[in-house]
């Protein structure tokens, strides 16, 4: 079946609508969080507890990855990535209403499943509009949407707070989803789904418990008792449930992932590169504030500007990678990135107690450089190998294994600083070469994510070079 061309302007302008949501959802992250305490206060509940409206949120929106993934190869790409921008909408204003945690967890959840249905779609209707070299530029652009959706999420929600009450965090989200769902009516082509895939529901219910057990073991484990009942019930859950999905996906005659998938090099190597990238990339991420504010005694304002080197970079390079992508071997560019994040991370090894600003600035800078270098390459390189037909399952695969990164990220490192940290402070260090002995061995643990990382990329097999596929004007749809 062919595939469709698009006239470049064209292109572009389906790229825009796809951008608003990923801007969307990654501003969005930002601003709750700058609206926590503040949240908190007014429904009356501790921090502990306030906790959920972020970790319901991440939960939902990882664990539905794959079933929105499916659903976009059984159905219209178009109309499920505008029903997220709906569900968004809607989970917004359910939030800025809220009057109690319960109904606020609620909203996050239904905000969750719209981001999801919008992850899950938005690089798959990349995929569809782009091909060849003009991929790796549209997903580097999308690599600095989020970039500046990190860098605008903590100013604008401050001053959102400030100004119109935490409510007003939620309220900005309504006008954005109603826009997007607009051009996106008006622009995205309605891609023709593939009849023929079906939806294994019992298979997607076990994927779902698992994900859910095991992720929110892992983010509760680093605040809570490793050892507790709790934590270690729920990863017996989460063992039970990837049993139960495992031989269902080897009896099911239509298997909700179909786990033959990753017997493309590109595509397992891709995502294991994408877990340890992103394990690498949060240990520094959920660790460095700590350092800045123990450590370096510094003020919010001087930590919040010592922390936006790195989205900076990362939005500067993202675009430049793909770009380069274009041209060059893309294991070759991706492997380099993780050359920057070696380099980056030994500089935080290093760090001392006393460092410079420019040190931190310039180790932040490289690990932006780092992270904005490898992204959207290793993402073009397993859309590439992705078979039209599970195209939207391939690309939520790869969106789970960035998520499942992250969360495993913050959990080891916090594990690692805070067993390191209770040693030494046991056999009577002092506090301060605690703090640091623990930081660099968590750093150290990033690096060899790192190493890691570098050999699956460099390791992955060359992808074949596809014809040149003429330059056409805008078709409707076709696979």
């Amino acid at each position: 079946m062919s595939k469709p061309h698009f006239h470049i302007a064209y292109k572009w302008l389906i790229f825009s609508v796809t951008a608003i949501g990923v801007f969307m959802s990654t501003l969005d992250g930002g601003i709750v969080n700058i609206a926590l305490p503040v949240m908190a206060k007014d429904l009356g509940v501790t921090l502990e507890r306030i906790q959920w409206v972020v970790t319901v949120y991440l939960l939902t929106t990882t664990c539905f990855l794959p079933v929105f993934g499916k659903l976009s190869d059984m159905y219209s790409r178009k109309y499920l990535y505008l029903t997220g921008f709906l569900l968004f909408g809607v989970g917004s204003l359910l939030a800025a209403f809220a009057h109690s945690l319960a109904w606020m967890i609620f909203s996050r959840a239904v905000q969750g499943l719209g981001a999801s249905a919008m992850i899950s779609n938005c690089q798959a209707i990349i995929a569809k509009a782009f091909h060849g070299k003009d991929r790796g530029r549209a997903l580097g652009g999308i690599g600095a949407m989020v970039a500046i959706g990190f860098l605008a999420g903590p100013t604008l929600g401050g001053l959102l707070i400030e100004q119109w009450g935490w409510q007003s965090v939620f309220w900005i989200n309504v006008p954005i989803s109603l826009f997007g769902i607009w051009r996106g009516i008006q622009i995205i082509p309605l891609f023709m789904s593939h009849q023929k895939v079906k939806m294994d529901f019992t298979g997607a219910i076990c994927f779902i418990l698992f994900s859910f057990c095991f992720l929110y073991a892992l983010d509760e484990g680093s605040t809570q008792s490793w050892t507790s009942a709790l934590i270690m019930g729920a990863f017996a859950l989460s063992a039970l449930f990837f049993v139960g999905f495992y031989m269902r996906e080897q009896k099911s005659p239509a298997p909700f992932i179909g786990l033959s998938i990753f017997k493309i090099q590109a595509i397992s190597y891709g995502c294991i590169v994408s877990v340890l990238g992103f394990i690498a990339l949060n240990c520094n991420s959920i660790l460095f504030p700590f350092y800045m504010a123990d450590i370096l005694h510094l003020t919010p304002v001087q930590m919040s500007l010592l922390m936006l080197p790195f989205p900076a970079a990362l939005a500067v390079c993202s675009p430049i990678s793909g770009w380069l992508s274009e041209r060059y071997s893309a294991r070759l560019i991706t492997t380099v990135g993780f050359g920057f994040l070696i380099i980056g991370a030994s500089m935080f090894v290093c760090i001392g107690t006393h460092p410079s600003f420019s040190y931190i600035v310039a180790a932040q800078m490289i690990m932006g450089c780092g992270s904005g270098t490898f992204q959207a390459p290793n993402n073009n390189t397993i859309i590439s190998a992705a078979p039209a037909e599970r195209l939207g399952m391939v690309v939520s695969l790869s969106a789970l294994a960035r998520n499942m990164g992250a969360v495993m990220g913050i959990a080891l490192s916090v594990l690692i600083f805070s067993t390191m940290k209770r040693y030494l402070l046991a056999h009577a260090a002092p506090q301060q070469e605690a703090f640091m002995s623990a930081y660099q061995a968590s750093m150290t643990f990033c690096i060899c994510c790192c190493v890691l990382a570098g050999y699956f990329s460099a390791a992955r097999e060359k992808r074949k070079k596809r014809k040149k596929q003429p330059r056409g004007f805008y078709e409707t749809t076709t696979a």
